[in-house]
């Protein structure tokens, strides 16, 4: 499976969550631009890390595993609660944990959500991570 493909599986896999809009969503290297998130009550960052290939089996080829890891960053006002980033966090994981693309050659395995905190710029922040494997 090339980066394409799997990038391809991972946007459409986040498009398909509904725990936001999509204007509350920013991706890498946004078509949109800068991304404004003044007067948001909840917002995400997304972004995928590819991660280093294997090649476990040879027979007539080699095959190749791909890994990486999908992290997305919630956000809230500061001082506004955790109830809905929680919220947002569990439909998240749940979304994303133990998925498996139709044609099976691309799956995700246990997500963590690691509470970030105050991040500095007036946000609560917790952060998704989803590892994963293609072949």
């Amino acid at each position: 499976m090339t980066l394409e493909q799997i990038r391809d599986i991972i946007i459409v896999r986040m498009s398909e969550w509904i725990g936001l809009p999509r204007k509350d969503i920013t991706y890498p290297n946004d078509r949109d631009g800068p991304f404004d998130a003044k007067g948001r009550a909840l917002w995400a960052r997304f972004n995928h890390v590819p991660g280093l290939p294997s090649s476990p089996e040879i027979g007539a080829g080699p095959v190749v595993r791909r890994t990486g890891l999908i992290i997305v960053q919630l956000f809230v006002p500061l001082d506004t609660g955790d109830l809905a980033i929680t919220r947002a966090a569990d439909t998240l994981v749940s979304h994303f944990q133990f998925y498996t693309a139709p044609d099976a050659q691309f799956e995700c395995f246990e997500a963590s959500a690691a509470v970030i905190g105050n991040e500095g710029n007036g946000w609560w922040q917790v952060n998704v991570s989803i590892p994963y494997r293609a072949y």
